[in-house]
C-alpha cells in the first residue's frame, strides 16, 4: 500500500528535519518560509483557522504561529514528525496545535478557513481524491485551499537526471554528492539529508498540471484564484497560462545545466465557493 510505504520512509527521517529542534527553531526565526508564498500572507489574519495538511515537522505551521496572529493546526501521519514538530513549537514558545492524522480520514469537528499542503498530496495514492475530501470536509465555504504539487514537465528533467545516474551504477553517496552541489544553501547535514531522501529516494510521487486538475478543482466546488506559475499575477487569460506549462520543462533543463536546484513544483490558490 503506497501510504505504507511512504509512512516508512518518512518515519526514518522526516522530510525539511534539522539535526535538532533547536537548530529548526533557529532556522524558522531566522528565514520566513510564507515570504515564497505572497498570496497567503493577507489570509493569515487574527480569527482565521489554519489548517496544515500533511505539516510534516511543522517547518510552515511553526513559521506561521510565529509571526501571524491565526490560529494554526498541523496535521501529519508521521506520529515521529508531529513530535519533532511540537518539540519545534515549544522551542519558539507558540502554540500551533499539532495532531496525528491521515487527510483520508482526518476528522476535527469542524472546517478551516484557510487549508495548506504543501508538497504532501503527491505523496499520497490519490491525489484528486485527497482534494476533493479536504475541500468537502474540512474546508469552510468561502475558504482558501492552498496547495503545492510537483508539475509534470517542471519536474521530469529532475527525475531523468538522477535516473540516468543511477542506471550509470552511481550508489546513494553518489547521488547525494551530485544533490549537494545543486542545494549548497543547506549546511545542516541532517536537513540536506532530508531534502536528498524526500527529492531523489522517495518511493512514490507523482506529477501534475494546471490543466489537468482544473476539472479535479471545478468537481470539488473550487474556484482558482492564483498560481505560482505566472508568479501569482492576475489570471487576465487562462488558456495562454494553460499553454504556457510545458514551459516549465526547458526552465528546469536550463536550471540543471546551470548546475542550479529546480524541484518542478507548482503552487495554486483556490477558494470554495459558497458563503464565507
Amino acid at each position: 500500500e503506497t501510504a505504507a510505504k511512504v509512512l516508512a520512509f518518512y518515519s526514518s527521517l522526516p522530510f525539511n528535519r534539522h539535526a535538532t529542534a533547536a537548530a529548526q527553531a533557529t532556522a524558522i526565526r531566522r528565514h520566513d518560509a510564507t515570504n515564497a508564498y505572497p498570496v497567503l500572507r493577507p489570509l493569515l489574519r487574527s480569527g482565521t483557522q489554519v489548517l496544515d495538511a500533511g505539516c510534516g515537522t511543522g517547518w510552515l505551521s511553526n513559521s506561521m504561529r510565529l509571526r501571524y496572529p491565526a490560529t494554526v493546526t498541523g496535521v501529519d501521519f508521521n506520529p515521529g514528525a508531529i513530535t519533532f514538530a511540537q518539540e519545534v513549537a515549544r522551542t519558539l514558545g507558540v502554540d500551533t496545535a499539532f495532531e496525528t492524522g491521515n487527510v483520508f480520514t482526518y476528522s476535527p469537528g469542524k472546517r478551516y478557513d484557510l487549508i495548506v499542503s504543501i508538497g504532501a498530496l503527491h505523496h499520497t495514492g490519490d491525489c484528486h481524491g485527497a482534494i476533493r475530501r479536504i475541500a468537502a470536509d474540512l474546508l469552510a465555504p468561502g475558504g482558501h485551499f492552498f496547495i503545492g504539487l510537483y508539475h509534470l514537465h517542471g519536474r521530469a528533467p529532475f527525475l531523468a537526471h538522477f535516473e540516468a545516474l543511477q542506471a550509470q551504477g552511481a550508489d546513494d553517496a553518489t547521488l547525494f554528492d551530485a544533490y549537494r552541489k545543486l542545494h549548497p544553501r543547506i549546511t545542516d547535514q541532517t536537513h540536506l539529508r532530508s531534502w536528498f531522501r524526500d527529492q531523489v529516494l522517495h518511493p512514490h510521487e507523482t506529477q501534475h498540471t494546471l490543466a489537468e486538475l482544473l476539472p479535479v478543482l471545478h468537481d470539488a466546488g473550487l474556484e482558482l484564484a492564483a498560481t505560482s506559475l505566472n508568479s501569482f499575477a492576475p489570471i487576465d487569460d487562462l488558456p495562454a497560462l494553460l499553454a504556457s506549462e510545458a514551459g516549465q520543462r526547458d526552465l528546469a533543463v536550463q536550471r540543471l545545466q546551470e548546475g542550479r536546484y529546480f524541484p518542478g513544483f507548482f503552487l495554486i490558490l483556490t477558494q470554495k465557493g459558497g458563503p464565507a
